[in-house]
């Protein structure tokens, strides 16, 4: 049962081994997390016994075996990626495998079939500037089985993003308030700024503030001090009970009922 009307959660993409340095901050802030991890990508990767050990802290959502975008694939290697990641993140956690996330953010309707199908209760997008609570869709399969499935859009990630790249993101899914925000926001290539704005506005109002990102890309960009400050910030409003802290999985089954 939901304690706050406001409710932050958090994902973190690829399982790069920098990872473990943002599992230090989150949990020093009290910040609870999803990491999507793939079994093998173009980057450097976790290991098992480092994947398992982090499935102690946070949760491990499936990110495909090879970080493929699945619109780039066959229909039965797009079930194999799904399926087989789940299994592997299971294995290798010894825990449920619940939440899934396309690669790239790429993904058709006929992959949200082999989402649902692979038996995952909901998938991240990458959807911005959203605090909403996540999205229920009743996914028919081929048997003509219905089974739910949860979207979860975000609000900020950890990246600077111009007013054209926020725009191209709100206009391809027909977000108007989004669009809006990406119109008349001031200091759009300032997520840290952006951060603060949607905070409040979930805050205030209620709903879901997601906050995404790659740890590569963090020490690419030389956005780590940017980060401590904000999970430091985002870490004080949990603790003074502004708003309650959950993995995706969490999220979805705070709404499962509503």
């Amino acid at each position: 049962m939901m304690t706050s009307k406001a409710i932050l959660t958090t994902s973190w993409d690829d399982g790069h081994p920098l990872d473990k340095k943002l599992a230090d901050l989150l949990e020093s802030n009290g910040i609870d997390a999803t990491f999507y991890i793939p079994r093998q990508s173009q980057l450097a990767t976790l290991g098992e016994s480092e994947v398992a050990a982090l499935s102690d802290r946070f949760e491990i959502g499936g990110h495909t075996l090879d970080h493929l975008a699945l619109t780039t694939l066959s229909e039965d290697e797009t079930a194999r990626q799904v399926k087989q990641c789940k299994d592997w993140v299971q294995d290798v956690t010894g825990r449920p495998c619940e939440m899934f996330c396309p690669p790239l953010g790429k993904f058709a309707d006929a992959d949200v079939r082999c989402i649902a199908d692979a038996g995952f209760r909901g998938f991240r997008s990458v959807e911005l500037l959203r605090t909403c609570p996540p999205k229920s869709t009743s996914v028919v399969a081929d048997n003509g089985d219905t089974t739910e499935l949860w979207e979860l859009p975000t609000s900020i990630q950890t990246n600077p993003h111009g007013r054209v790249r926020y725009l191209r993101n709100t206009l391809k899914r027909r977000r108007v308030r989004s669009t809006i925000t990406a119109l008349m926001g001031s200091k759009l290539s300032d997520w840290t700024s952006m951060t603060e704005r949607l905070l409040k506005r979930t805050i205030h109002h209620g709903g879901v503030f997601h906050l995404w990102g790659h740890s590569w890309e963090i020490e690419q960009n030389n956005q780590w001090q940017s980060l401590e400050r904000v999970l430091s910030m985002l870490g004080r409003h949990v603790k003074n009970g502004a708003i309650q802290t959950m993995n995706n999985t969490q999220v979805c089954r705070a709404f499962e009922s509503k």
